[in-house]
């Protein structure tokens, strides 16, 4: 796809500016600045990493809820999440899980469930992913995102742990 003299523009200055001031090195500083226009290129691209991220976020189910206990869950190897949200038709308890991206060989998702863990008794606000396993023939509630709303102050750790355990071993 062809680019119009305004995005052009935008990112070679974009590219500039990453590329920091020029120094006593020219030709170095020129190096910085065409590497970093390749980089802001592909990031640009319809097919890359960046923007298929963002095609998956928008694509997310947002709510709110309290985070009340995170596992490994050992047959997948994700992280399994409870949370506490509104009752519903689907859930008359309001407990609900929802699993984490595989967490081995992945730092990523590692220190993504290390921040959730540190925001157990937190309420949160959830972007959840539909996926479906490689055959279609299940599909997995994933969670991509969380923001923190606050300590809730009806947390207890030991039902909130009881609770998550109990839909993991379902």
């Amino acid at each position: 796809m062809a680019l119009d003299t305004k995005e052009r523009n935008e990112i070679i200055l974009a590219a500039v500016n990453m590329a920091g001031p020029v120094g006593d090195d020219l030709p170095e500083w020129n190096s910085r600045v065409r590497a970093n226009t390749k980089k802001l290129t592909i990031m640009l691209g319809e097919n890359s990493n960046l923007a298929k991220i963002i095609d998956m976020v928008k694509g997310c189910k947002i709510f709110s809820g309290t985070i009340l206990h995170v596992a490994k869950e050992k047959s997948s190897k994700r992280g399994f999440v409870g949370l506490k949200t509104t009752p519903s038709k689907f859930n008359a308890d309001g407990i609900e899980s929802v699993r984490t991206e595989i967490m081995e060989d992945n730092p990523e998702v590692l220190a993504f469930c290390r921040q959730l863990r540190s925001l157990e008794g937190h309420r949160v606000l959830v972007w959840v992913e539909m996926q479906t396993n490689e055959d279609a023939t299940r599909k997995f509630r994933i969670l991509q995102h969380v923001e923190d709303l606050g300590l809730d102050p009806d947390y207890d750790a030991d039902e909130a742990k009881e609770l998550t355990l109990a839909k993991l071993r379902k």
